[in-house]
């Protein structure tokens, strides 16, 4: 969206203060991420109010979800924009200047034509890569098909075009996501075809690190295994959902895979890739989640030991088959749940970054810490941006995008520390 309106003569600005016009992009997935999308609405909204801005656009899936009443629950919002029109952006954004309040909602699913212009959001050196658009898993607490659509999927040569286009700009890290990457193929080839993509990614001259996300547990196939093992820029990192570690609450959520198949798919991953670091997302409270459904989310804890990992209190969204089963689990009690969860697996991850002090992890540099002008803020293969901790590296002079090998000295429950051997690239 950010290339459509660049392309069409709109200047993109980093400061709200400076802007006539606000894009919001929002996320319906659970109650937490659609309240963080309200709150900014309502924060332009107010802004729009008192005619500091000229036009307050609202796109994403809260747009989608909410069509027929966000509008006038909201007045200051002049054009909805739907998640199977983002190509109407530039339109929408050209109707409220002339007047107008547009609505374009449609039927969910829209994949952007090849060739669309792109503004990458992300530092200069990392982007993310989206591979398909939608889901076709029908998870039964989630919300992302009726939302999104179900899967479709971008040709193979377009994304490598595309990859080839970052790394022109100097992108060293290619992040490759979707709803369900380990999917990739099956809308356009007829089958998973993720294994044969990440060898061509990886083939791209100026990308030294390739990272995937979303991978899930039931597709993850020897092929695939074969390519983490064998390609040296594909990083020994894994993100697999796998949402509990009981087989009772796994068929009421509809997944596609059993605890032990998870284990021995973990084991495998494990036995296979040297140094793998898998991260999960787990969900408590799930509606009819006994004390023994618990205790078995616990005790898979302790055999996957994930060393990242995230804990959701379950959301029951309206529309999904999950809202509406009996037993629903009260929120004090599935928050009790997540804190003794997480609790575990801050454990678990503090004894992974303890058992890495005094080895040598090359890292990237994300820029400056926030926390001290002695030290900058970097990556190994084992944190992704965002949602896993950092590697302080007490140099200030390292600049973004320069991957350095560092000796790691200290380990917190997420975070670890290291003093900087010699700069072995730059961008």
């Amino acid at each position: 969206m950010l290339g459509l309106l660049r392309a069409a003569g709109h200047a993109i600005v980093p400061d709200v203060g400076q802007a006539r016009g606000v894009l919001v992009n929002t996320c319906g997935f659970i109650a937490d991420a659609a309240q963080e999308g309200v709150n900014a609405i309502l924060r332009y909204a107010d802004m729009r109010a008192q005619g500091r801005l000229d036009a307050l656009v609202v796109t994403g899936c809260l747009a989608q979800r909410y069509r027929g009443e966000m509008m006038d629950e909201i007045p200051e919002i002049d054009a909805l924009v739907g998640t199977g029109d983002f190509g109407a952006v530039v339109e929408a954004f050209n109707r409220v200047e002339h007047g107008e309040k547009p609505s374009y909602i449609g039927e969910p699913g829209w994949l952007a034509p090849e060739g669309t212009p792109r503004v990458v959001s992300t530092p200069k050196h990392y982007a993310y890569v989206k591979v398909s658009e939608g889901c076709s898993n029908r998870c039964s607490y989630c919300l992302i098909p009726s939302l999104r659509g179900p899967q479709v999927d971008r040709k193979s040569e377009a994304i490598v075009a595309e990859v080839e286009r970052l790394a022109a700009q100097g992108v060293v890290e290619a992040i490759l996501v979707a709803q369900d990457t380990t999917a990739y193929g099956r809308s356009l080839y007829g089958k998973p075809s993720l294994a044969g993509l990440l060898r061509e990614v990886c083939s791209v001259p100026g990308i030294e690190w390739v990272r995937v996300l979303y991978t899930y547990p039931s597709l993850i196939s020897e092929e695939l295994i074969d390519v983490f093992a064998s390609e040296p820029k594909l990083l020994p990192y894994m993100d697999i959902p796998m949402q509990h570690g009981s087989d009772r609450i796994l068929r009421a959520m509809r997944r596609q895979i059993t605890r032990q198949g998870m284990i021995d798919v973990c084991n495998k991953l494990r036995r296979r890739i040297p140094g793998l670091v898998i991260r999960t997302s787990l969900i408590v409270g799930f509606p009819g989640e006994t004390d023994e459904d618990f205790t078995d989310l616990m005790t898979f804890i302790d055999e996957i030991r994930p060393e990242r990992a995230g804990v959701f209190v379950f959301s029951p969204e309206e529309g999904t088959p999950a809202a509406d089963l009996p037993d629903q689990i009260a929120p004090s009690l599935a928050r009790e749940r997540r804190g003794i969860a997480m609790e575990r697996l801050a454990q678990i991850s503090r004894q992974f970054g303890e058992s890495r002090i005094g080895s040598i992890q090359r890292v990237l540099v994300d820029g400056p810490s926030s926390e001290s002008e002695l030290l900058c803020v970097a990556r190994s293969y084992a944190e992704a941006p965002d949602v896993d901790g950092s590697v302080y590296v007490g140099d200030a002079t390292l600049r973004a995008g320069q991957f350095v090998d560092v000796r790691i000295t200290d380990a917190v429950e997420y975070d670890i520390a290291g003093e900087p051997l010699e700069p072995i690239a730059e961008v």
